[in-house]
């Protein structure tokens, strides 16, 4: 019984001193390490098309058992505008052993407008021809390109087949959250569809505050239903201030010799 017992002993011996090696052992061969990301600037500044390779700029990670780990940071997110170009823009990083760590700065993206209205002719038309919004206010975004499609286009006054003024609002909204509305006159008028016609090269423009702007610049030319040149009679007529932002109209006319007259509109808009 004796040897017996000491057998028992050694054995139990044994077997605690293997736990706790191989305890130990796997204590030392754990990785409870967490990589950790450090960013050189807490702004970074990009140009509107920056690429990848420009949002990670000035970040490193490193993580005391693996060491370098900068080549496999990825850009996690890119949030919506906090403000008209700034968002904020987090990354993260994976070690072997499946630790994760984040960071989070802002990027600021140099030279970046919010989105602007365009117009593919002007918002003044006879009472007898077809009116299509959808089609002549259009909207582009320095980021995006093209973004028409987003357009609301609304009016609270607006009626169909009546002559009037009309107010028109316009809102459209970029993938950044960042939104542009503008509110523009539509006239219908009880005018002859032969009336003569005003060609402008822009319909809608933006300038900047206290900015003179030459209007008879805009005129392409003009002509009566037969074709004739009618471009040196055309008038201007605008109460435009460039002293104080907001949405203004240009009107243009002309007038043929049956005294019928034509008339065209350029949209200005007052802002920086």
């Amino acid at each position: 019984m004796r040897i017996l017992r000491l057998v028992v002993s050694l054995i139990f011996v044994v077997t605690t001193a293997l736990y706790v090696y191989f305890l130990v052992a796997e204590k030392i061969k754990s990785d409870e390490t967490v990589p950790v990301i450090t960013l050189k600037e807490e702004v970074l500044l990009v140009d509107i098309d920056a690429t990848k390779e420009d949002l990670l700029s000035g970040v490193t990670a490193y993580d005391e058992k693996d060491g370098d780990l900068t080549d496999k940071v990825i850009v996690e997110s890119v949030s919506n505008f906090i403000e008209p170009g700034l968002c904020r823009i987090t990354y993260a990083v994976c070690d072997n052993n499946s630790h994760v760590a984040t960071a989070t700065r802002k990027i600021r993206y140099n030279g970046y407008t919010s989105p602007k209205f365009t117009l593919s002719e002007d918002l003044c038309y006879s009472l007898y021809e077809r009116l299509d919004l959808s089609k002549a206010i259009g909207a582009v975004d320095c980021i995006e390109g093209d973004i028409s499609s987003n357009i609301v286009v609304s009016s609270e006054d607006y009626t169909s087949s009546i002559e009037g003024v009309f107010n028109i609002q316009a809102t459209v909204t970029n993938s950044k959250g960042d939104t542009s509305t503008i509110t523009v006159p539509l006239i219908i008028e009880d005018s002859s569809l032969s009336a003569p016609t005003i060609e402008l090269k822009e319909f809608l423009i933006y300038s900047k505050p206290n900015k003179k702007i030459n209007f008879e610049q805009y005129i392409v030319g003009a002509e009566d239903s037969r074709g004739n040149d009618l471009t040196d009679d055309v008038t201007i007529e605008t109460n435009i201030d460039v002293s104080k932002e907001g949405s203004y109209t240009v009107h243009y006319y002309v007038t043929d010799k049956n005294d019928v007259r034509g008339h065209s509109v350029l949209t200005v808009i007052i802002g920086d």
